[in-house]
């Protein structure tokens, strides 16, 4: 009798984590998101158990490393990405481990003057804040500045970008590491 091979899940991830396909990593993508927004927390937790955090981080740095990312799939890889680490406790962690968390703050860093963009990348960087060594860091790479300069402009057009920048701030302030450092200086 045979071993069992991968689940569905874990074909998916790793299709995902390995393609550059843009067509099938969209759909991919899709059938995440449906799958886990019909379910219970449980289907996230079983996600983060096979990998799930680190494949869409791997995802995230194979499309945002390129030099014109293509946002269609960058998009919903980020709120795919937000919606898996408000249930992984180590999301920061491993995001500061393969290297994603300054990449997501480039892409907001040009993405300030489209609201989508730097909402969606607001709420992947302040999940990566839930670790302190990663809120930390952001605090050191001018996460703060940032932020700031979304909050600004009170305008009712961008209400979800300023919604999104005020819950990254109070994310990056909830480490007390990193509001004794921005105070410090």
């Amino acid at each position: 009798m045979a071993g069992q091979g991968p689940s569905g899940l874990e074909v998916l991830l790793s299709t995902l984590e390995n393609s550059n396909d843009i067509e099938g990593n969209l759909n991919i993508i899709n059938v995440l998101d449906e799958l886990l927004s019909a379910g219970t927390d449980r289907r996230i937790h079983y996600m983060i158990s096979k990998g799930g955090s680190e494949a869409l981080l791997r995802a995230l740095l194979n499309t945002a490393s390129t030099l014109l990312p293509n946002y269609t799939v960058l998009l919903p890889l980020l709120h795919l990405l937000a919606k898996v680490g408000h249930r992984d406790k180590k999301i920061g962690l491993k995001a500061e481990k393969l290297e994603a968390v300054l990449p997501v703050l480039n892409l907001l860093r040009k993405n300030l003057k489209n609201p989508k963009r730097a909402a969606a990348c607001l709420w992947v960087l302040a999940v990566f804040s839930s670790w302190v060594s990663t809120a930390t860091l952001l605090g050191k790479n001018g996460a703060l500045d940032i932020v700031f300069k979304l909050i600004r402009p009170h305008t009712k057009k961008h209400t979800r970008t300023i919604k999104a920048a005020i819950d990254a701030l109070a994310a990056l302030f909830n480490s007390t590491e990193l509001s004794w450092f921005s105070f410090a200086c």
